[in-house]
């Protein structure tokens, strides 16, 4: 989420002309009473709430009867009447068309922010029940990219619970009434429409809608730097799933010069956090330093899941960087506290990778439960993904207790889970353990034809 791209809506001081600034009702249900109610009125009942008579708020420009009747609703004034009006009375023309309280903008963009750190505290009920709130008063107000953000949070909230077709849903629907002019907000969409699609075992399909997003903003220069941003963190996270790691360096060096024009602080830490993902092979500073970093801006602005997902992301580096015992410890931390929030996938999707970091030190009865937790899990949201890496983890555990025919068949499927998921570098890694595992079984022909399955596979990754 943005932390709204609108700005805050400026009131002015005392003005040379003796008329005093209008302070406006405070309170939910005073705006509720703002926005119903019909122009004339508003203006009449401002007018007398401040003790000016007609004859000063027309000046010498309009009559007194032009005033009487607009106040009646006998004539509606002009564009250019109104912002007169609105000036005289010292509040801005938008909010004295629409009905706002004064500083409408800012006092829901701080609700928005609220409602954003409940929803990744876990406060699920509260956070809905302020979004459906900010989102009703900012259509009343015609505030349509706030309402927009609102909508947007709402849809995070589904996927948030693990209620992924929800979710889609929500963002597609989004997709098709968003504002003109809201960048970000375009961006924000798109990058969650992609990850559905990625949960959904789409992966070919989130890639062509991101790169496709990303054309089209670069296509019209100068392209919003947030909203540029959002769609390469996402582009990026995509590739490293595909294990197409250069083509997410190249994103990387791409987008880096713009992060000092980017407003939202949430999305750089979010593109600390991808980055330091790529990061490992030798490079575990680099990784800490990318990770840490997202995670002191997280902390900074409130996010307890997003802090938990760079301990996720921290365990995963480790992990494959051959210390297991030291990413089982990141990951334990991450697994408690997506759960302790109720983030269903993100805390499957660490629970899985605590089962294979436990596997690797041969703790073998607890990486089997682990995995199978993440399979039900995994199952009951239809996350293609993790099914696959749970059968995969489920196999080679299988295969170090002995049960050859149950790993060749749990490693079987999950090479199928993956090459329909479009996910070919785990093709590659599956189709290699499955192959081993038919070796030492002298299955000499079969283990030929899966090993030639994650050549082709392969070869899909150039």
């Amino acid at each position: 989420m943005a932390e709204t791209a609108a700005a805050d809506v400026t009131v002015s001081g005392a003005r040379g002309d003796g008329i005093p600034p209008y302070p406006g009702p405070t309170g939910a249900q005073a705006g509720d009473d703002l926005a119903a109610e019909s122009l004339g009125h508003r203006i009449r009942r401002l007018r007398v709430a401040r003790g000016l008579t007609q004859q000063q708020i027309v000046g010498s420009r309009y009559t007194r009867a032009f005033l009487g009747a607009v106040e009646s609703g006998a004539r509606a004034p002009s564009p250019e009447a109104l912002a007169y009006f609105a000036d005289r009375l010292g509040l801005p023309v938008d909010d004295l068309r629409h009905g706002r309280p004064a500083n409408a903008t800012a006092q829901l963009a701080a609700e928005l922010a609220a409602a954003r750190r409940d929803l990744s505290a876990g406060r699920l009920d509260a956070a809905e029940r302020a979004l459906t709130g900010i989102r009703g008063r900012a259509d009343r107000y015609r505030l349509s990219e706030l309402a927009g953000w609102a909508g947007y949070q709402l849809a995070e909230a589904q996927l948030h619970r693990g209620l992924t077709e929800d979710a889609a849903a929500r963002y597609d629907e989004l997709a098709e009434g968003l504002p003109d002019g809201c960048p970000a907000l375009h961006a924000a969409v798109l990058a969650r429409q992609a990850y559905c699609l990625l949960v959904a075992g789409d992966a070919p399909r989130a890639v062509a809608i991101l790169e496709g997003g990303l054309r089209a903003l670069r296509a019209a220069p100068p392209a919003d730097a947030d909203a540029e941003l959002r769609l390469t963190n996402a582009l990026m996270y995509t590739f490293l799933e595909l294990s197409w790691r250069d083509r997410a360096r190249r994103l990387e060096r791409e987008v880096s010069p713009l992060l000092t024009r980017v407003t939202n602080r949430e999305w750089v830490a979010q593109f600390h956090a991808t980055v330091g993902q790529l990061r490992r092979d030798g490079e575990l500073d680099e990784a800490d330093r990318h990770l840490r970093e997202a995670g002191r801006r997280y902390t900074e602005l409130g996010l307890t899941r997003e802090v938990a997902l760079c301990q996720w992301a921290r365990g995963y580096v480790l992990l494959r960087a051959g210390r297991p015992g030291e990413a089982g410890t990141e990951l334990r931390r991450a697994r408690e506290t997506l759960g302790a929030v109720g983030a269903v996938l993100d805390h499957a999707g660490a629970t899985l990778e605590l089962a294979e970091a436990r596997r690797r030190e041969g703790a073998l009865a607890e990486a089997g439960e682990l995995a199978e937790e993440a399979a039900r899990t995994a199952a009951a949201s239809d996350h293609r993904e993790i099914m696959a890496e749970a059968d995969r983890v489920r196999g080679l555990v299988r295969a170090a207790q002995g049960d050859d025919d149950q790993a060749r068949r749990l490693l079987l499927r999950a090479v199928d889970r993956y090459e329909r998921a479009g996910l070919m570098g785990d093709v590659v890694i599956t189709c290699r353990h499955l192959a081993e595992l038919l070796l030492a079984r002298a299955e000499r022909a079969e283990a030929a034809a899966v090993l030639r399955r994650g050549l082709r596979a392969a070869e899909r990754l150039s």
